[in-house]
């Protein structure tokens, strides 16, 4: 036994003086691991409190992303509500302009000092006898534009009748004598209705010169209604862009209930392509 002590003895030796220096590795490792946690949770404690930070940012954008939304939802109903009130003025307008007329190109000052007296005997030179008892006029007045010059274009007399169905007669009559005149200049009789009305009219211009081209009765009715004469029956457009859809070029032949011309047809497709245009 002593032998192999003694054998065993030096490695010991060497092992024992190695110890402290494996010692001294150990516990510099684990203060570099101590180290390193610590940075660690240094940035553990930064990111949390970036996250926090970011969580508050979300919690405020939210909410006023919600405001946003309850605004708009709130600013829409109210865009909703102009229109209707802005739609029903304009009715109201209109409505208050029933029984206005508007005579077109008639010279200025031709009225002299009775407006309603010149009216009226204006009515019966033009028109003859519209009805069976005298046309009244409750008021007359141009349009609200400054007095224009030598030269240039006169005004617009407005007048107002005491009865609606006068109106119409007199449109009405105005339609079967075809071109009016009046001491040699030619007049027109329109309705009176509101500029945002005209608007919505004026859209039905090439529509109507359409309908002309391919030789299809029609009618603007009140307030912005196009009614086309079919050979099968009318047809009722409030839209513009509805009767270029309706008239396909292919269709055209087989709605009208009069035959036409290859030319016309060139015409009336032409038409329809430039308007798509």
């Amino acid at each position: 036994f002593q032998a192999y002590v003694n054998k065993k003895l030096p490695t010991l030796e060497r092992e024992r003086e190695r110890e402290p220096t494996k010692i001294n590795k150990e516990k510099n490792d684990f203060e570099n691991i101590q180290v390193g946690l610590a940075e660690i949770r240094s940035e553990m404690s930064s990111i949390d409190s970036k996250l926090d930070k970011v969580t508050q940012r979300l919690d405020t954008s939210e909410r006023r992303i919600e405001d946003i939304e309850d605004r708009v939802y709130h600013l829409e109903n109210l865009a909703s509500e102009i229109h209707y009130l802005r739609e029903k003025c304009d009715d109201l307008e209109n409505r208050a302009r029933r029984s206005n007329l508007r005579i077109v190109r008639l010279s200025e000052g031709i009225e002299g000092k009775d407006p309603v007296a010149f009216i009226e005997k204006f009515l019966v030179e033009v028109l003859g006898e519209t009805c069976p008892g005298r046309v009244e006029i409750e008021c007359v007045h141009h349009a609200l534009r400054p007095r224009p010059k030598e030269g240039e274009k006169p005004r617009i007399m407005i007048f107002k009748v005491l009865r609606f169905q006068d109106k119409v007669r007199i449109l009405r009559r105005a339609r079967e004598k075809g071109q009016l005149t009046y001491l040699h200049q030619k007049i027109f009789f329109f309705p009176d209705v509101s500029a945002e009305l005209q608007a919505r009219r004026r859209k039905f211009t090439e529509a109507r010169r359409l309908c002309h081209s391919m030789q299809l009765s029609f009618s603007l009715l009140h307030p912005a209604k196009l009614r086309v004469s079919l050979k099968d029956a009318p047809k009722f457009f409030t839209d513009p862009k509805q009767l270029r859809k309706y008239f396909g070029k292919e269709e055209i032949k087989a709605r009208l209930g009069a035959p036409i011309s290859e030319q016309e047809i060139r015409e009336a497709v032409k038409s329809l392509q430039s308007g798509k245009s």
